[in-house]
């Protein structure tokens, strides 16, 4: 396989698959009009609200100490080499074998807490399109792509990479850094660029 296309596979990863699912999951719920319209579009933007929390959480728990030094080195591989590389946008995106085992667990988790499979599924659907958005977003950031409406969120999160690593840890919304007191100080005027441009630091 030629490089460009192992490399535009690696980045495009959650685009090709996670869509179609929510697609799928979505028409399946609807096909089966076992929840109405409008219990299916509350639950779908529960999930994706619900993401947005999640999102918060798992990006800071990739900062905290690890007690264990097999913990370390995955928390390293998982996220801090990112920090370390950000212009290497085949690694900035999640593997579907990390995602793909905790998409199962928080579907299993709606189920338990819901307890209805439709329920259930039009939650995930939500919550796999915020995780959808989330990969956009982030691979747009550091793509340096011009996208105009992404340009406060791609902004924001350059705050986290280049002013302080221990803040900022919402990529879609500032929201829960608010709620947590995580916000950054926005000194920093610095944002992503194309590492053939002007190499950031």
């Amino acid at each position: 396989m030629k490089p460009a296309v192992r490399d535009w596979l690696l980045r495009s990863r959650p685009f090709l698959v996670y869509p179609a699912v929510i697609t799928g999951l979505l028409v399946w719920v609807g096909a089966r009009g076992q929840i109405g319209l409008g219990p299916t579009a509350a639950l779908w933007f529960a999930g994706l609200a619900f993401w947005t929390l999640l999102e918060w959480t798992l990006h800071r728990a990739m900062h905290l100490p690890m007690p264990w030094p097999a913990l370390s080195r995955f928390q390293d591989q998982a996220h801090l080499r990112h920090h370390r590389e950000p212009h290497d946008l085949e690694h900035s995106v999640v593997t579907l074998s990390g995602s793909i085992p905790l998409a199962l667990a928080f579907f299993g988790l709606a189920l338990a807490v819901l307890r209805d499979l439709d329920a259930a599924l039009a939650f995930q659907a939500g919550l796999m399109t915020g995780y959808v958005w989330y990969e956009f977003v982030h691979l747009a950031g550091h793509g340096a792509w011009r996208v105009p409406l992404l340009r406060g969120p791609v902004k924001y999160h350059a705050l986290h990479h280049y002013q302080d690593w221990e803040r900022g840890f919402g990529v879609t919304t500032p929201l829960w850094d608010w709620v947590f007191g995580t916000l950054p100080q926005p000194r920093a005027a610095k944002t992503f660029t194309h590492p053939s441009s002007s190499p950031a630091s």
